[in-house]
């Protein structure tokens, strides 16, 4: 069985709540050459629990201070599309922040942060608004989509979007001081 095989059978038992079988995962596999091609190519999998634990996995990579190569971050941002579920996306937006993103991604990811702005789901929202900032911080070409959307962020019926609008207003306040 090749190791993404063995990845994915193993985060397909992710029951989208408790990340202890990521944990496991991460463990057993984490030092592994080819881990995080394996999970990249998982990002965009059919199979729920596979393409949320596989993004949680990349974003628990990227918050312990590793990196993607560029073309590892190409490949991912390259099967936006295909990460349908609201948890792999929230993932997705919340390690906007810690990828270096260049080339013809940057459009990419913004056309698709775009729609998440206004999902249903407040911390998507919230989250979306983030990378769109983010991304608007190192591309000024996406500066006046992220000003209307963190006019929007702060018009937002929900609190924790709201906070995180303010938060991101005031961290880019200090950015350009």
């Amino acid at each position: 069985m090749s190791l993404k095989a063995e990845i994915r059978s193993k985060i397909a038992e992710f029951d989208r709540r408790s990340p202890s079988v990521l944990g496991e995962t991460e463990a057993q596999f984490g030092r592994e050459r080819g881990y995080l091609t394996a999970l990249i190519g998982l990002a965009g999998d059919q199979n729920a629990p596979v393409s949320s634990g596989s993004t949680w996995l990349i974003k628990s990579h990227l918050e312990a201070g590793g990196s993607l190569s560029p073309s590892q971050v190409a490949k991912l941002l390259g099967q936006l599309d295909l990460i349908k579920e609201w948890d792999a996306q929230l993932h997705i937006c919340q390690s906007v922040r810690l990828l270096t993103i260049a080339g013809a991604e940057v459009a990419l990811l913004a056309i698709w942060l775009t729609p998440l702005m206004s999902n249903s789901r407040p911390f998507l929202r919230a989250w979306s608004l983030d990378a769109v900032c983010r991304l608007a911080a190192e591309h000024p070409l996406y500066d006046d989509l992220a000003q209307k959307a963190l006019a929007a962020g702060l018009d937002d019926g929900a609190a924790s979007v709201r906070a995180r609008a303010r938060r991101l207003q005031k961290e880019l306040h200090e950015l350009k001081s």
